[in-house]
């Protein structure tokens, strides 16, 4: 029955793709492979979201206020981030969840960084062992991504899309039965049975900063560091799957020109929405939890230009969102402030 409504429903050329991806599958194909194919191709023509441009401006005045260097990337080629993630398919693209565009997550990046420093730079400084009985990481390594007992110098940012082309792409695995643990060797007559899949190409906004409380002068030949270390790993060896066929290639174009952290012209330096920014951005990491809420309530509750106030809250949503201090908080008063407050 409900299958039988979906098929009345039309996509528009801003429909959610994330949304559609999981939910609409219809069985008007002849098979599961042929509804699947048919879905990897609806969502393929799917562009941006009417709202995503005004949130990517609200998003990147965020990072300048917060002293966050961005640069801008082109992909070289193809690109999938997040294919083994649950799907209604075989394979699955990682979709942000609340405008549905392509993305690559901070964690991907953090961890593209840290495998490349470990492998291609040679020193004991950058050396890691992320076996849980003999963990270890170099000096260099513990500094720029931290350890389980004090967090890293950087703190890394998604890669949100600049502008992209979702297209319609096939794995075509020879020998399923082999793959899948069968004791079948794999032989010639094995038929090749295609998967299809997500993958994109545009272009994405690298963005990397200082920690709080980190002093710029220290910090800043680290974050230099870590800026060519991802230049090169992009352009070498790719971000996210099949990077051993040439996906996930990017390349890093210049820097934007970066100013001292100030707080937006929307929130002069001096209004009282200015000053509460000024405070937010000076706590310390490890006193971000349980004072955020604090300066949330104290944000809602202030006469101030609703401008001004939505500019703040998007500084404070992404800083916590980073720190992976929303999830779960939900049920929060101050967790649904700062959600209305951001619009």
């Amino acid at each position: 029955m409900r299958r039988d409504v979906l098929k009345g429903l039309d996509k528009q050329p801003t429909t959610h793709a994330g949304l559609w991806l999981d939910k609409y599958i219809t069985s008007t194909a002849k098979n599961e492979d042929g509804a699947k194919r048919e879905l990897v191709g609806q969502v393929a023509g799917l562009g941006l979201p009417r709202d995503y441009r005004a949130y990517l401006e609200r998003y990147r005045q965020a990072l300048r206020h917060l002293g966050v260097q961005q640069r801008p990337s082109q992909s070289l080629g193809r690109l999938v981030v997040g294919l083994g993630g649950e799907s209604m398919l075989e394979t699955h693209l990682s979709l942000h969840r609340t405008y549905g565009v392509p993305y690559i997550p901070a964690s991907a990046i953090k961890g593209l960084l840290s495998r490349f420093a470990a492998t291609r730079l040679q020193g004991a400084a950058w050396e890691r062992n992320l076996n849980p009985h003999r963990f270890h990481r170099g000096e260099a390594q513990q500094a720029l991504f931290g350890s389980t007992e004090e967090a890293g110098l950087l703190v890394f940012y998604d890669a949100l899309p600049l502008n992209y082309q979702i297209h319609p792409d096939v794995l075509t695995p020879h020998h399923s039965t082999y793959y899948g643990g069968d004791a079948v060797p794999p032989a010639d007559w094995d038929s090749p049975i295609p998967v299809p899949f997500l993958s994109v190409t545009g272009k994405f906004l690298f963005a990397l900063g200082l920690a709080p409380g980190v002093d710029q002068e220290q910090g800043r030949p680290w974050l230099e560091a870590a800026w060519k270390i991802l230049e090169l790993a992009l352009r070498e060896e790719g971000i996210g799957a099949k990077t051993t066929s040439g996906y996930g290639r990017l390349r890093l174009e210049e820097p934007e020109a970066q100013t001292q952290a100030s707080t937006p012209a929307s929130a002069p330096p001096t209004s009282p929405v200015g000053v509460l920014l000024q405070r937010f951005s000076q706590i310390k990491d490890r006193d971000l939890a349980p004072q955020a809420p604090m300066l949330i309530n104290e944000l809602y509750n202030l006469d101030a230009p609703p401008g001004e106030k939505q500019t703040v809250a998007q500084a404070i949503w992404q800083r916590l969102e980073s720190a992976r201090l929303l999830k779960g908080k939900e049920e929060k008063g101050w967790y649904q402030k700062l959600k209305e407050l951001t619009g």
